[in-house]
């Protein structure tokens, strides 16, 4: 055990792996009852010692469909639910970098406590934060049509985070942490986070470097119908459901009626082309917290930048999709985005010739998704001074029969550095996994977080990205470098 005294009191933690750790550390106010919906209040100083030797809570959510392929885990949550993690390698002055951590999950699922910071902390000499906040609808749902003292209450997730970094700023150097040297890093809805905070007015200044993985990134603009949606579903009698019922309504019962909706929005896309930038319980342009999408950010403020995709993001959503797919299937799901048809297709079957119409759609979704969203961002930064630096991540999985290849949230496990067991349903029992791929991938987060720049001595050189050669390091079985790689397909959406 350790204590240390923070500016809020005495904290105790435990040290393990040359690591001091400390668990479920409140940054904020309780967040239900009378709080639900509202935004986050900063935690207060307490008397005593306050035991940060276990997790806290995770944010209320759905149990993880019973078929996933990633790996699972048995989570206690609650609404009171703001919490962090500290990873620290001592508790003393030596201003280390900081990495805080935007867990991902589709906003709906996850929680900071499935991340061991400990090989960052120790292998990196840095410090590192992973945050719980809140998910789904009662951190993504807009209710100022209710109550004035409400508005904005659809990025209350993303509020969370600023009130975490507004944490880290006056508490991380009695953990051995520079608050001026703070990068924040996300995969999937972490790295959709990552880029609200990009675009968010609010949380300028709570960090200055950004790690962007898998991502989401755009946004709607902030509306109502989602919210007025999941008031219907409460209802008895079809007419929805009061404000004071609303908050009176349990948590689970919410969660209940927030998976109906958004069933029933997954199911009238039918196979159509999911937008990075659709609406639901997640990140919405408010003019407040969010101001604009963050291609648009980082044109005009932007922050040294790591951003990258898996080669194969589609293959974990299209599970339900039918076995065969028409070419008239296959032209309307594009149409259903406003695309060029014939340019799309013909740019999908030249770069995958000889692949059925469902690979070619799968294909297709994981652009849409996360590939062209990213790049769209990488490509407005580009045109700074500020660097911005690319990655693709290629490594093919051999479960399944290989069927995910380098999915979608693949690259976590390589990243952190962490036990392998939880993948291995997807790695594939008794086949080989490059032993290096870690080793490389952990290496260039380090440095970034360290120098704002990747390079290290075990991956080829890492020139910063630019519109012309469009340079992007792969991570695979591998590294190498690869200049436009996708590029008929990139082309083919007109980016």
């Amino acid at each position: 055990m350790t204590e240390i005294r923070t500016p809020l009191g005495v904290i105790r933690g435990r040290e393990r792996d040359g690591c001091l750790q400390f668990f479920g550390i409140r940054y904020g106010q309780p967040t239900g009852n009378n709080r639900r919906f509202r935004a986050p209040e900063p935690v207060k100083p307490w008397e005593g010692i306050y035991d940060a030797t276990h997790f806290g809570p995770s944010a209320p959510q759905p149990p993880r469909a019973i078929d996933s392929v990633l790996p699972k885990r048995d989570l206690v949550w609650s609404e009171d639910c703001l919490f962090l993690n500290v990873y620290t390698p001592a508790a003393d002055d030596s201003a280390r970098p900081v990495l805080v951590w935007i867990h991902g999950g589709s906003y709906v699922n996850g929680s900071g406590d499935a991340y061991d910071g400990t090989s960052f902390a120790s292998t990196g000499d840095m410090v590192v934060v992973t945050i719980n906040y809140r998910l789904g609808a009662l951190g993504f749902a807009e209710l100022g049509h209710l109550d004035p003292a409400l508005t904005g209450s659809h990025n209350n997730g993303i509020r969370d985070m600023i009130e975490a970094l507004r944490w880290v700023r006056y508490n991380i150097t009695v953990f051995g942490g520079n608050p001026g040297r703070v990068t924040i890093c996300g995969e999937s809805a972490g790295a959709g986070a990552v880029n609200a905070l990009l675009a968010s007015p609010n949380a300028r200044g709570l960090f200055h470097q950004a790690i962007s993985e898998s991502a989401p990134a755009r946004f709607s603009e902030s509306e109502t119908t989602f919210a007025d949606d999941l008031r219907v579903q409460l209802s008895a009698d079809g007419d929805p459901i009061g404000l004071n019922e609303l908050m009176a309504t349990p948590a689970d019962r919410i969660l209940a009626a927030q998976t109906a909706v958004l069933d029933r929005s997954a199911a009238a896309m039918g196979l159509g082309l999911i937008p990075a930038g659709r609406p639901g319980f997640r990140p919405a342009i408010d003019h407040t917290t969010i101001t604009g999408n963050p291609s648009d950010a980082v044109a005009t403020d932007p922050v040294p930048l790591l951003i990258g995709t898996n080669l194969d993001e589609g293959t974990l959503f299209t599970l339900d999709l039918p076995e065969e797919i028409t070419d008239s299937q296959l032209r309307r799901a594009v149409e259903s985005g406003g695309h060029d048809t014939d340019r799309v297709v013909a740019a999908f079957k030249a770069e995958y010739p000889g692949e059925t119409n469902r690979q070619l759609l799968i294909h297709m979704l994981g652009d849409t998704l996360f590939r062209s969203a990213s790049l769209r961002v990488a490509d407005a930064q580009a045109t700074t001074d500020t660097s911005v630096w690319v990655y693709l991540f290629t490594w093919q999985s051999q479960g399944f029969h290989g069927m995910f290849g380098a999915m979608h949230a693949l690259e976590i496990p390589f990243v952190w550095n962490m036990p392998l067991e939880p993948w291995g349903q997807l790695l594939g029992e008794g086949e080989p996994w490059p032993p290096d791929l870690a080793d490389r991938m952990h290496r260039a987060w380090i440095s970034f977080v360290h120098t704002g720049n990747p390079n290290h001595g075990g991956i080829p050189d890492w020139p910063r990205y630019d519109t012309d050669r469009r340079p992007t390091m792969e991570f695979g079985d591998t590294s190498r470098m690869l200049d436009d790689p996708q590029g008929r397909t990139r082309a083919g959406w007109g980016e």
